[in-house]
C-alpha cells in the first residue's frame, strides 16, 4: 500500500512539473497591443486631463512593478466642472504573468485588502457609451478611507476579450495562501485559454463618484470614453 501511494505522488509530482513547464514555455499568441498607453489615454477637448502617479514615492513605483510585473501602466484623472473620471490601465504582453495573477489585481482584492469596503457588485453588465456598444464591464461600489463612495466599473481583458469573475470573491490575499485560494480559478482558466497562461492582458478600470450608468448616458462622457477605443473596450474595435 505504501509502495502503492508513493508511485501515485510521484505520478503526480511528474505531472505537477510538467504542466508548470508547459505553462511557461508553451507557445503564445502574437502581441495584438503595440501602442503606447499615454496616447491611447489622450487629450480630450472640454476635459482637463492630468497624469496621476500610480504610486506615492519612487520605492513604491518600484515595488508595485514589481508586483504586478506590467510592460505598461498608466494613471489619468480626467476633470469637466464637477464630473472627475480616473482611469488606470495595466498592459501585460504575452509572456508577463498568468491570467489568474493579473486578474487578482482588481478593487476587490487590492482595494479590499487595503481597507476599502465593497458595497455592491454586478458581473458581466451590458453598457453602451453613446452609440457604441462596451464590451461587459464589471461594477462595483466601494467605500474609500478619506475617499468617500466610489463607483468603479472594469475590464480585464485577455487576448482581447473579457475575463469572467463570478467565481472570484473579495478580498484575495497575496502570497502562497492567496494562490492556494484561487486554485480553482487556475483550473477554469486552463479549460478557457489553454495550458500557456501568460496570455497578452489588459486592466482598464474607471472610476468616479458618480453612479456609472449615468456616466455612460451623459453625451460628454460618452464621448471622452470613446476617445480610448485603442484600449479594445469597445466590441466594435480590437486593441491596437
Amino acid at each position: 500500500m505504501r509502495k502503492v501511494l508513493l508511485i501515485f505522488g510521484a505520478v503526480m509530482l511528474v505531472g505537477l512539473l510538467t504542466l508548470v513547464l508547459l505553462s511557461e514555455f508553451a507557445s503564445s499568441r502574437p502581441r495584438g497591443f503595440t501602442g503606447d498607453l499615454a496616447l491611447a489615454l489622450p487629450e480630450v477637448a472640454g476635459w482637463q486631463r492630468r497624469d496621476i502617479p500610480i504610486a506615492g514615492s519612487s520605492a513604491e513605483l518600484a515595488s508595485a512593478k514589481g508586483i504586478l510585473n506590467y510592460s505598461q501602466a498608466k494613471q489619468v484623472l480626467y476633470v469637466r466642472g464637477q464630473v472627475q473620471l480616473l482611469v488606470y490601465v495595466a498592459y501585460w504582453e504575452p509572456g508577463k504573468v498568468s491570467v489568474v495573477d493579473a486578474g487578482s489585481h482588481n478593487p476587490d482584492s487590492c482595494w479590499v485588502n487595503s481597507g476599502c469596503v465593497r458595497t455592491e457588485r454586478l458581473y458581466a453588465v451590458s453598457g453602451r457609451a453613446g452609440e457604441r456598444v462596451l464590451w461587459p464591464y464589471e461594477f462595483g461600489q466601494y467605500i474609500v478611507p478619506n475617499g468617500g463612495k466610489q463607483n468603479v466599473a472594469f475590464w480585464h481583458l485577455v487576448n482581447g476579450e473579457p475575463n469572467r469573475y463570478e467565481d472570484q470573491r473579495a478580498g484575495w490575499r497575496d502570497g502562497f495562501i492567496g494562490r492556494l485560494e484561487r486554485l480553482p480559478l487556475v483550473w477554469k482558466d486552463i479549460r478557457t485559454y489553454g495550458i500557456n497562461q501568460k496570455n497578452e492582458q489588459m486592466f482598464i478600470r474607471i472610476s468616479s463618484s458618480k453612479n456609472i450608468p449615468e456616466l455612460l448616458n451623459d453625451a460628454e462622457i460618452a464621448g471622452l470614453i470613446g476617445k480610448m477605443g485603442r484600449l479594445g473596450i469597445f466590441t466594435d474595435e480590437r486593441w491596437r
